[in-house]
């Protein structure tokens, strides 16, 4: 069986959740609300790349902004 680099960096919703520090349920209802862009999934739920674990924590999640950015914001701000 091959090993995809790829495949081994990305994360589960609980994993992420945890390493934004919040919960899973609450990425949930974040990307439910349009808050956050919709992440992948694969066949066993959500997953989460480090592209869009760092996009996640420049929008403000897992910190108590007054309002979170949208994601054009960020991405605009970095180039």
């Amino acid at each position: 069986m091959t090993d995809f680099p790829q495949m081994q960096r990305q994360r589960h919703i609980t994993e992420a959740a945890q390493e934004l520090g919040v919960t899973a349920h609450h990425l949930r209802m974040l990307e439910r609300k349009g808050k956050i862009p919709p992440a992948r999934r694969d066949l066993n739920g959500r997953v989460y790349s480090p592209f869009d674990i760092a996009l996640l924590r420049n929008i403000g999640v897992g910190t108590r902004p007054r309002r979170l950015k949208h994601a054009e914001e960020v991405l605009e701000a970095a180039r």
